[in-house]
Parts: C-alpha cells; sequence; structure tokens
C-alpha cells in the first residue's frame, strides 16, 4: 500500500494521512492484532547508482511512504496451525513459495557479503532439485521474478569496465521485514535440529553471520501455554521476593517474642555476644558430656564381654 492510496476527503481538510494512519493502527491491533509496518528503503547497491546519490548530493528519501500489514499476535499464537498460508491460488503452493523465498533469504543472509551472484543461486537450486520448477510446478525462473516484484528480493545487474555484464540479488525491503534475521535463524535451526553441545556451537555460528538479533528466546510454560522464559523467571523473582519477605516478618515476629519474654527490652550487641558465647560454651560442654557417656557405655560393653 502507497500512501497516495490513502486520503480524506472532507471539506477545507486536504489530506490527513497521519491522523488516518494512527487511527487505523489502533483498530487493527485491537480488533485484527494487525499493525502497518513501513517498508525500508532500497539500497543503492552498485556504484552507478551510489555515484548518482553522491552527484544529487543526497541519498535519497529516508522514508519508502510504502506499508505492509505484520503481525502483533503474541508469539504462542505464530504457528503453521494458527496462521496458514493463504488459500489463493492453492494453499500448498503458497506455502512452497514460502519456504522457497525464505530458503533464497538465507542463502543471501547467510553469505559474507549479503549478495548472491545469479551462477551460485542457480547451483543451490540445482542441489534442491528447484532449479527449473517448484513444488507447485510453477518454472523458477517466474517464481523468482514474483519475489522480485514483491521486493522480497532485488536483481542487480551491472557492468565492469571491460563491458561484462555481473548479476546479483540483494535483500528486498519485504524480505527485511516479513523474515528478517530472526526468521533466517529460526529456519537453520529447524534444518539442523542440533541438541546440546552441537547447538550451542550453531547458536554461535548463527550470531556471527546474523549478530545478536539472531539470538533466541528460550520458551517454557506459562498457565498451560508457551511463553516466553523471561516471564517465568519474572514469575519466579516475585515468588523469591515474597518468601523473603515473608522469612523476615517470620524473624521480627519471633524476635518480638523473645524480646515479650524478658519483658519488653532488647538485647545490647554485647547482651548478644555474651549470650551467644554462653550458648557455644554450653553446646560444646553438652558435647563433652555426651562423648564422656559415648566413652562409659564403651568401657561397660569391654568389660561384659571379657566377663
Amino acid at each position: 500500500m502507497k500512501a497516495d492510496d490513502v486520503a480524506v476527503m472532507a471539506p477545507n481538510t486536504g489530506r490527513q494521512f497521519k491522523h488516518v494512519v494512527t487511527e487505523a493502527q489502533e483498530q487493527l491491533r485491537s480488533v485484527f492484532g494487525m499493525e502497518l509496518t513501513e517498508l525500508p528503503v532500497k539500497e543503492k547497491v552498485t556504484i552507478s547508482q551510489k555515484r548518482a546519490a553522491q552527484r544529487s548530493g543526497t541519498q535519497g528519501s529516508s522514508t519508502s511512504k510504502a506499508y505492509i500489514l505484520t503481525s502483533t499476535l503474541p508469539a504462542r499464537y505464530r504457528k503453521p496451525s494458527v496462521l496458514q498460508p493463504p488459500q489463493i491460488p492453492s494453499t500448498g503452493a503458497e506455502a512452497s513459495y514460502v519456504g522457497l523465498t525464505t530458503f533464497i533469504l538465507a542463502l543471501i543472509y547467510l553469505s559474507a557479503s549479503q549478495t548472491i551472484s545469479e551462477s551460485r543461486l542457480e547451483k543451490h537450486l540445482k542441489r534442491m532439485n528447484a532449479d527449473n520448477y517448484v513444488l507447485a510446478g510453477e518454472k523458477t525462473e517466474k517464481v523468482l521474478k514474483r519475489m522480485e516484484k514483491e521486493n522480497y528480493i532485488v536483481k542487480v545487474r551491472e557492468r565492469d569496465g571491460g563491458g561484462e555484464e555481473s548479476v546479483e540479488y540483494v535483500i528486498g525491503p519485504r524480505g527485511k521485514v516479513e523474515i528478517g534475521e530472526k526468521g533466517v535463524a529460526g529456519l537453520v535451526r529447524g534444518v539442523y535440529d542440533k541438541k546440546d553441545a552441537e547447538a550451542d556451537e550453531l547458536e554461535r555460528r548463527l550470531v556471527r553471520s546474523l549478530g545478536d538479533v539472531a539470538i533466541e528466546k528460550k520458551s517454557g510454560k506459562v498457565g498451560g501455554e508457551e511463553g516466553d522464559i523471561e516471564g517465568e523467571k519474572e514469575m519466579e523473582g516475585g515468588e523469591a521476593e515474597a518468601g523473603s519477605r515473608e522469612a523476615e516478618e517470620d524473624l521480627e515476629q519471633q524476635q518480638q517474642r523473645a524480646n515479650g519474654r524478658r519483658g519488653g527490652k532488647k538485647q545490647t550487641p554485647k547482651q548478644t555476644r555474651r549470650s551467644s558465647g554462653r550458648n557455644k560454651k554450653r553446646a560444646r560442654h553438652e558435647e563433652d558430656e555426651e562423648e564422656e557417656q559415648d566413652d562409659d557405655d564403651g568401657d561397660e560393653g569391654a568389660e561384659e564381654s571379657d566377663e
């Protein structure tokens, strides 16, 4: 959707795009669990594009004025069983299209320069047996053109000094917003399915390739449903804090009762140290008596055995 597609036709008001978007956002979030997200501006990747921007003295507009709908639902509801692929033309065709798009974006994201040449992409597609046709029976060339048209990928053509043309693919605006680094990391985890130490090594590699944004929030069970582990930690922290308060209150009550038995007088620090010293001496004396009793019992047992 473009900004020009939204207009308010009212007498003497002109266009009120920002007001309309604000009202629409409230309705979308509260009723549909979605929101309008502005797409990032296409990057200038070729030398000619960068030179043109330098000559014009500007890097272009900072906003794209193009929007898409993104989900605001909690993570536990963002599952294939809840958010299914569109049924037009068919669920299977759309699922295969989304899978191939995510796969190609993962190849670009995980490359060193975050670009992939056309020849290298063809090699990867051939290994996946998708160099000519995809699962839905569509030609791969047609599917790639659809990805370009929908701004998931951008095809860049450039000629070098010798006149030789090079063709590369980079990540498009929709690819960054709808899939991004987190989506790529999720695909990699699902493919490799590592456990324990191997999973830790995989996470380190993902962070090196994609950055800290690839770090996964571990999930657990909260109230019978899946939730973030951070929520569990907050609950545990609250319970621990409540428990510590109860323990402090019990200790205060015990001290108050002890002071009441002493006539309501509190012990001074010196008296407390003296009483504690007396208690230690009494405890040692009782231990000595127990040891002497044990020795006496052992002597008596020995005499009886002699007899």
